[in-house]
């Protein structure tokens, strides 16, 4: 019998002629085991030998690592090996990162971003925060953890915080002096110090007020502090002492939304740049108090939103709303006024006020109809340069009209507005 020649025994290698991109975008697919199986093929020739490191997504997660500095040597090795192809999802998880490691993440940071990184999954468990180029960060905040610190970030201009911490809480400090805009959203107390002279925008989403401490926030603008729950009994010492300093802290915004849940106890302090305020007023506590020592305290205001809780209102005042969804109004007996108006018309009400709005009107059937009421006929009365009032209501009430034409309107040219569902 004639052997066969080596050519005919010779097995065709159909994958190795496949182009680099296709490869590449093959090597994408290996998810979790990319780390184990895209180094095993770099044995299979010469051209493998660096074709792993240029897969289009990268996942690195040192848990699947024998040590921190397997995963170290792995990583940077990769991302050394990387030409400059673009990078569409980097995922990069690292735990126990220490403060010597910092430098090292920011470089494999900085590489994903020569390769127009589309999409960074990054997650870093460490004891401190340091990235020294970094601009927008969102973080969880571990619920191991008593505090963080950020100072460590001096590029740091967009901070997202979230977390959720029991009864200890957590320690927060936010020294940042290019930091622009912050949002905090906690179902915990947390006691929070910022130092950021060049901030612009403070979104507070808590379950009750935490401990604010404020430092240069001369550059603050827009304000929006929603809370979710009532202080408990017992503390409404500390409720008003937090209130006091947040309240300190915002004074020199131009917009500001408040939750009418902000203890009533506290001392407000003069908002004189104050331009728009958005109330929220929530059943059970209308916040008829707050709005009073507001009026009274911002001389310069020009628009005024009061919005129920029963109302799919913005949460913010601001220029990127989000619509939140709250219970049904309490169906109650009517009769009950809260409202105390000021003991003089303050001067923002007489000079400066233009525009009145009150969202999630419900009428006379319903718990602190006599309140609106007396609220809309004391502005209406004491507003002499008023322009526009727009009522909002699932209802259409006839009467209403008939109602606000009783009352005795301080200025002459300003237009009443009702809009309802039904209308």
């Amino acid at each position: 019998m004639v052997p066969q020649s080596n050519s005919r025994l010779r097995v065709q290698d159909r994958v190795s002629e496949l182009p680099d991109a296709v490869l590449c975008h093959i090597l994408s697919f290996l998810g979790p085991d990319y780390a184990k199986c895209a180094v095993r093929t770099s044995i299979l020739s010469k051209r493998w030998k660096s074709m792993w490191a240029c897969a289009p997504n990268v996942n690195l997660n040192s848990r699947d690592f024998s040590s921190s500095a397997d995963f170290k040597a792995f990583a940077d090795r990769l991302l050394l090996l990387r030409d400059s192809s673009t990078i569409q999802k980097l995922y990069l998880h690292f735990s126990l990162c220490s403060a010597e490691d910092f430098s090292r993440v920011d470089a494999w940071i900085r590489t994903a971003i020569r390769c127009n990184v589309v999409e960074l999954d990054l997650c870093v468990y460490s004891d401190g925060v340091c990235f020294p180029s970094l601009k927008f960060f969102y973080v969880t905040v571990p619920t191991d953890k008593d505090s963080m610190d950020f100072s460590h970030c001096p590029a740091l201009e967009h901070l997202a915080i979230d977390g959720s911490h029991g009864e200890d809480g957590v320690y927060l400090n936010i020294s940042v002096s290019e930091l622009k805009t912050l949002k905090i959203t906690s179902k915990d107390i947390y006691s929070v110090n910022i130092n950021a002279p060049k901030l612009e925008k403070l979104d507070l989403k808590e379950s009750v007020l935490s401990d604010y401490n404020l430092e240069n926030t001369k550059s603050l603008v827009e304000a929006n502090i929603y809370l979710y729950h009532e202080e408990e009994e017992g503390d409404e010492e500390d409720a008003a002492f937090y209130a006091t300093n947040l309240l300190e802290g915002i004074s020199g915004v131009k917009y500001l939304f408040l939750s009418s849940r902000i203890c009533e106890n506290c001392s407000v302090p003069a908002f004189d740049n104050l331009s728009k305020l958005t109330l929220a007023l929530h059943s059970g506590c209308y916040g008829w108090g707050i709005l009073t020592m507001l009026l009274e305290r911002a001389s310069n205001l020009e628009c005024l939103v009061l919005e129920h809780d029963h109302h799919h209102y913005p949460a913010y005042c601001g220029e990127s709303e989000s619509v939140i969804e709250l219970e049904d109004p309490i169906e109650l007996p009517p009769e009950v006024v809260t409202w105390s108006p000021p003991e003089s018309v303050p001067k923002c009400v007489s000079s400066h006020l233009k525009s009145v709005s009150l969202k999630g009107f419900q009428g006379k059937h319903f718990s602190g109809h006599v309140d609106e009421m007396e609220v809309l006929k004391y502005l209406l009365e004491n507003g002499q340069v008023l322009k526009e009032m727009t009522i909002y209501t699932e209802f259409l009430e006839q009467e209403l009209y008939g109602e606000l034409s009783r009352f005795e309107w301080g200025s002459e040219t300003c237009q009443v507005e009702i809009i309802s569902k039904g209308s």
